[in-house]
């Protein structure tokens, strides 16, 4: 009898309201009878309900009704199974009663009864829920590595399966396999309903295709989607005509026809209802338990007709699984921070999944609150399970160690390959998961489900009509996403969406690749205020990381707000980061402070740090290159927050990360923040101290370059704020150099120079070429140029561009983007420089003729788009030569000229090279007089007397101004429009050539 009404599985009326009298004579009275149950196999039926009782009694003479045995001594009482003699629970003797602990005696039980049907049950919960007909299947087979032992029997019901999951009727199977190879078919679809939408960017496809194509060598053929906006768009059109792959639609609303990727969408679903119930999880984590639900998926389901896994069909072996834990569950994460002696050691959290570009499990801190990713980790699945409960302990864990060295990174960047990648898998969210799958038929997908869904008993009509799956069936293409202004496109059913469909459904940053490994990519779309990013897990992660920042870097401390301060806002600034190619390939959260609200004097004083010049990087190129030596970068991870500031600076609290024990506290910074005024110099100042006290030399011209002599060998380095490029005769040193920095500040790349500034720069045999061929692309996609008839010269000779006063105005905005954007691009083509320079003299009152000006060097950009400077090895050119035209009027411009000619002699000197007299070309004979000599005082008295110390230098001897034919006179290109075969020889002598003749 018991007092507790809570112990209580089942509790009724027991009719006759009769009493129990105690050893004292006092009486209580019977309210109700029941059973309990002391373990998750044992219960007591027929257990008194006593209100006013306020012990527990045990019956021995029930337990011996129940098949069980009990042994006595002094000390304890064990109670054994009658059957096979095991133990079931044992008590502890107290003065003279035997007292067992009711709390522990479910775990007791479980784990002293646990059998091989019981640890099935584990596997079960541990990858994502999947049914037992299909783990039995795919253990029997051998199709799986690292489960012995196992019994996968269903003798009982799953109650996460059967809050999570609902059953749908399938289509009749098909008999054959459409495709012959991977991803010859993909499928895609929108997941949702969401609060994003998608503006038609085909960005994810072509990264889907590229990674295709170099990891596996497979090519996609068709893609099957609806006929929703974000698939059926010119975009994505064009996509697929460059791609050469066929876009298929399946029927108006005749979601059948594209029934593979509908199904996975609801399969993924299905599992993560299931995977969030069994630990009671919050709703919050919906996006971490479809990853780990697909990572799980891709390692056990079986094709129907082929027999294999998924992974095993794409990889090439059978998956290991002995690392699979169960989502949700408790555990215990190693402190990697340096601890005081009496400190804990770990934090407690629980499991949300496997990291995608490490050999690492994804946890939960409870402590941080954030997301982490370690191997350090211990797991319990005994804590709080709706379902069984297991000791770890008694779970064969030996082959953990080897499983982990077998999990590999699954969100490999495009250009990598990646041999082993037992652990793939998109695990990290996507704010449109858009399912891409190869073509996997309706007939193996509904094989698939019936795996997962096999706990809850189907009682629904099967008879539904095929839908037709031939090779014309429509397919689809993925998009970039943004945020849902209006309605969403198309309905999904009700059982497709989790949690509470009045408020959305929070969507993920990642799209799901339903084929095997599911690999997830970056967010391509930035958010524009906080909320949006609070409401993508990427960028969350992305924040977190950037916080992690402040914490390493010990930035600041968080105080008591101060009177009479001023207090400096904060906000988030979200970029995507791109390679070389455009590829989008980390989300970077910077948290920023509002520098405009400082006060000069208070919150800071000196402000300038000084910046690379283009002209030093461009010497610093060349010097590489006629050295033969490789050039490297390296890229200083929130180098800003590296600076220590003096002044008393406070901030605000992130916004969206405010302590909530403290939300009135600010932060008193100890380093710079990005977006204070001090910031650059006091990050400048840092890197500069640091590398002189290695030894480097600050360059006597350019204060971001510095130099150091290592026994004959000269290692030079340029900074570029907190981008680093950096050579050395000996290449030893270089890697040298990358360890001392990375050892200092915390690097986020190091390696070859490939893609600086903006400038995409190939390192090849025989010289160095810069180019900006991806951002030449882009500017005619920019401007719908795309499509634009090319042609041979960037200005015709006939044409005068004046102010046309009376000519159609046009859009002030659009041309000044324009002229904007070329300019840019003027750093690496000089061949546009003059038609550029010119068009942009009309930016403040643009006109017709002016915009067709612009366009014409669009259409010449079509034609030339890989053109760029090479700088080649060694010196057999007359590269010394300065070359420049001026008459009389262009004297000035002369001196110009003469001035930079002294930069570059005088930055040449830190290299160790010095230059005699540098030819400066001219093919007007009056103006080179007035140069050496004042014969035309007449003529130039009106010149400003600090234009003639170009006669100082012609004197000295730095410069010597020498006359060259006006047919040679490479300047011109700069300074005229020419006919095609005049401007492609100058172009081609100032050795601005194609990339792809280098290939």
């Amino acid at each position: 009898m018991t007092g507790n009404d809570g112990m209580f599985t089942s509790l009724e009326d027991p009719g006759d309201k009769e009493q129990v009298t105690f050893g004292d004579n006092s009486k209580g009275k019977v309210i109700g009878l029941g059973k309990i149950a002391i373990s998750n196999d044992l219960s007591i039926s027929n257990v008194l309900f006593v209100k006013s009782f306020s012990f527990n009694l045990l019956s021995i003479a029930q337990l011996c009704d129940l098949g069980l045995t009990c042994e006595f001594d002094k000390n304890c009482v064990v109670v054994k199974s009658e059957k096979n003699k095991s133990m079931v629970f044992q008590g502890f003797r107290h003065s003279h009663l035997y007292l067992v602990d009711f709390s522990e005696m479910k775990t007791s039980s479980t784990t002293c009864l646990f059998s091989k049907s019981s640890l099935g049950w584990l596997w079960h919960r541990r990858i994502a829920h999947i049914g037992m007909s299909q783990l039995k299947k795919v253990v029997k087979k051998g199709m799986v590595t690292g489960v012995k032992d196992v019994t996968f029997e269903k003798d009982k019901l799953c109650s996460a399966c059967q809050a999570g999951k609902q059953v749908a009727s399938h289509h009749p199977m098909k008999t054959c396999v459409s495709t012959s190879k991977a991803l010859q078919l993909l499928h895609m679809d929108l997941f949702g309903p969401t609060t994003y939408e998608s503006i038609g960017d085909s960005d994810k496809f072509k990264i889907f295709a590229k990674r295709a194509q170099r990891e596996f060598g497979l090519n996609i053929v068709k893609v099957r989607s609806d006929n929703g906006s974000e698939f059926k768009n010119y975009k994505v059109d064009d996509r697929c005509d460059e791609e050469g792959i066929k876009h298929e639609f399946s029927a108006t609303y005749t979601p059948r026809q594209n029934g593979v990727v509908e199904r996975k969408n609801k399969t993924l679903i299905t599992l993560a209802r299931a995977m969030l119930d069994d630990y009671g999880t919050s709703e919050d984590f919906w996006a971490e338990a479809i990853n780990t639900a697909c990572h799980a998926s891709n390692r056990v389901y079986l094709h129907r007709l082929l027999g294999k896994t998924p992974y095993e069909l794409l990889i090439g072996r059978k998956p290991n699984i002995s690392y699979l834990r169960v989502f949700g569950c408790k555990c215990f994460i190693y402190k990697k921070k340096r601890l005081g002696k009496f400190e804990k050691r770990c934090d407690v959290g629980f499991f949300v999944g496997y990291a995608s570009n490490s050999k690492a499990y994804r946890v939960f801190n409870q402590t941080t609150g954030m997301i982490e990713e370690t191997c350090d980790v211990e797991f319990d699945e005994t804590n709080g399970s709706q379902g069984e409960m297991f000791s770890h302990d008694d779970v064969d864990d030996e082959p953990l160690r080897d499983a982990m060295k077998n999990m590999t990174v699954g969100d490999v960047k495009p250009e990598e390959v990646h041999e082993d990648n037992d652990q793939g898998g998109g695990n990290s969210p996507s704010r449109l998961s858009t399912s891409m799958s190869p073509h996997v038929d309706e007939n193996e997908e509904r094989e698939i489900e019936q795996g997962g869904v096999d706990e809850v008993p189907d009682n629904r009509d099967q008879g539904v009509p095929q839908a037709s799956n031939d090779e014309s069936s429509p397919p689809m293409a993925p998009r970039r996403p943004l945020v849902r202004h209006g309605r969403i496109s198309k309905d999904h059913p009700i059982d497709q969406v989790i949690g509470s469909p009045s408020r959305g459904v929070r969507t993920r940053s990642r799209n799901l690749v339903s084929f095997c490994e599911h690999y997830s990519f970056v967010s391509c779309v930035e958010p524009t205020c906080v909320e949006e990013a609070l409401a993508d897990p990427d960028w969350i992660i992305a924040m977190q990381e950037e916080l992690n920042n402040f914490a390493r870097n010990e930035v600041w401390v968080l105080e008591e707000r101060p009177k009479n301060k001023n207090i400096i806002g904060t906000k988030w600034v979200f970029r995507n980061k791109q390679d070389e190619h455009g590829v989008v390939v980390r989300n970077k959260a910077r948290l920023v402070a509002k520098g405009f609200a400082q006060v000069e004097g208070l919150d800071f004083g000196e402000t300038f740090a000084p910046v690379a010049r283009l002209e030093a990087i461009r010497i610093l190129l060349a010097y590489s290159s006629h050295h033969k030596i490789k050039l490297y970068q390296m890229d200083v991870k929130s180098a800003f927050l590296n600076g220590f500031i003096n002044e008393l600076v406070y901030v605000d609290q992130p916004p969206g990360f405010e302590d909530p024990r403290k939300p009135n506290h600010v932060y008193r910074l100890h380093k710079a923040l990005y977006g204070l005024k001090q910031a650059p110099r006091a990050w400048y100042e840092r890197l500069r101290d640091f590398l002189i006290m290695q030894g480097f030399k600050i360059g006597k011209v350019d204060m971001t370059l510095f130099t150091k002599d290592v026994n004959g060998d000269l290692f030079i380095c340029q900074i570029y704020v907190d981008d680093i490029i950096f050579v050395c005769t000996n290449e030893k040193l270089s890697h040298e150099f990358g360890d001392m920095m990375s050892r200092e500040f915390e690097m986020s790349m190091i390696g070859e120079l490939n893609f600086f500034l903006g400038f995409q720069i190939k390192q090849v045999k025989g010289g160095i070429f810069i180019h900006q061929e991806k951002y030449c692309r882009d500017l005619l996609k920019k401007f719908k140029m795309g499509d634009c008839k090319p042609i041979s010269t960037p200005m015709s000779t006939n044409e005068h561009l004046d102010a046309d006063v009376d000519g159609k105005p046009v859009d002030q905005s659009t041309y000044r983007s324009m002229i904007g954007s070329l300019l840019y691009l003027t750093a690496s083509r000089p061949d546009i420089m003059f038609s550029v320079c010119l068009c942009a003299r009309f930016q403040a009152a643009p006109k017709e003729s002016h915009l067709t000006a612009v366009k014409r060097i669009l259409w010449y950009l079509k034609h030339t788009p890989s053109i760029g400077l090479w700088y080649p090895e060694g010196a057999n050119k007359k590269q010394n030569r300065v070359a420049l035209s001026f008459a009389e009027a262009e004297y000035i411009a002369a001196g110009a000229c003469c001035a930079q000619i002294l930069y570059m002699k005088q930055s040449l000197l830190d290299f160790g090279v010095v230059c005699g007299s540098v030819p400066l070309l001219c093919d007007n004979e009056s103006a080179a007089k007035i140069a050496k000599n004042p014969v035309q005082h007449s003529r130039t008295k009106h010149i400003d007397i600090r234009h003639h110390f170009l006669r100082d230098h012609e004197a000295k001897g730095d410069i010597t101004i020498t006359g060259v034919r006006s047919e040679e006179q490479l300047a011109d290109i700069f300074t005229k429009p020419l006919g095609e075969e005049t401007f492609c020889r100058l172009r081609s002598e100032l050795n601005v050539l194609d990339w792809s003749n280098f290939i």
